[in-house]
């Protein structure tokens, strides 16, 4: 098994219906845009999420882990 070392970046991702913060794991000093544009995946992998509706902010659920379709993301930024 090959490891591959990864840091965490906290994140906020919007999608047409719904705010995600969570971590979003890239490669170890790597920056936040290599692995967006990475066209590898399809899917953005999320852990420790709280998603909340953009309508009006009510937090909807709290999973460990989402998968977000790239295409369906609208913006993405980093949490400091």
């Amino acid at each position: 098994m090959v490891y591959t070392s990864k840091d965490k970046v906290r994140v906020v991702v919007l999608t047409e219906r719904f705010r995600m913060e969570g971590e979003m794991h890239v490669l170890a000093g790597s920056r936040l845009t290599d692995s967006l544009n990475s066209k590898a995946k399809d899917f953005i992998a999320i852990t420790n999420v709280a998603v909340y509706s953009l309508n009006d902010g009510l937090l909807l659920y709290e999973p460990e882990y989402v998968a977000v379709n790239r295409e369906s993301i609208t913006a993405i930024f980093p949490l400091r």
